[in-house]
């Protein structure tokens, strides 16, 4: 079983959702989504909270005694900020460009 994720931004969820659609991205979106998930227990959980970056997401790993696990962004990377070059807006690092979303800790 899967961790449960518990989103605290549906309409940020829901925007980001109809952009991925809008430029093809809607795949790669969930299924970064859900790697958020996939990897931990069933009784941990993942909160997600609309971030400061532009279709991008911060998330947060907390198991059932509390314990709280790792701490990240779901960032959303393009032309905008060099792919992931570390500049602005996002201020975030790929080892290579990338048009689309990342999981970063």
């Amino acid at each position: 079983m899967t961790a449960q994720l518990i989103v605290t931004c549906s309409l940020h969820l829901a925007e980001v959702r109809n952009f991925a659609d809008a430029t093809g991205q809607r795949k790669q979106f969930e299924e970064k989504l859900n790697e958020l998930t996939a990897y931990l227990p069933g009784d941990w959980t993942v909160e997600l909270y609309k971030d400061v970056a532009s279709f991008s997401f911060f998330w947060t790993e907390t198991s059932s005694t509390g314990e709280g696990g790792l701490i990240g962004g779901l960032i959303y990377h393009g032309r905008h900020d060099g792919g992931g070059n570390g500049g602005a807006p996002t201020f975030s690092v790929n080892l290579d460009f990338c048009n689309g979303w990342r999981i970063h800790t």
